[in-house]
């Protein structure tokens, strides 16, 4: 095999790869987790201004991270911005309804 065939080849292998492998949304959940783990120790440190950035990023990265939307619903509402912390918190609740701001009777 020659080379422009090798070239070619390998050209045409990573063109057909599949884009969102099981390796980058492993890497996605690990990253979006550092930045929900750091949200949360800022959150509990009553860093709310910081830890909305922390928990906006995680679910940036991940979109589907129920529990970055309900404790970002949480630090809005801390920080009194409620429009935002209804809109996060009806995210969480959309994806799993464990994660309702409002006690199960």
């Amino acid at each position: 095999m020659n080379k422009s065939t090798l070239i070619g080849l390998m050209t045409a292998f990573l063109l057909a790869a599949p884009t969102g492998s099981w390796s980058e949304n492993l890497f996605d959940r690990e990253a979006s987790d550092v930045h929900f783990q750091k949200g949360l120790r800022l959150y509990f440190q009553e860093r709310y201004d910081p830890a909305t950035r922390e928990f906006e990023e995680a679910v940036n990265i991940n979109p589907d991270h129920a529990r970055a939307y309900y404790f970002l619903g949480y630090a809005y509402y801390r920080l009194g911005k409620f429009q935002e912390a209804r809109t996060a918190f009806e995210q969480a609740y959309n994806m799993n309804p464990e994660y309702s701001p409002i006690p199960r009777q």
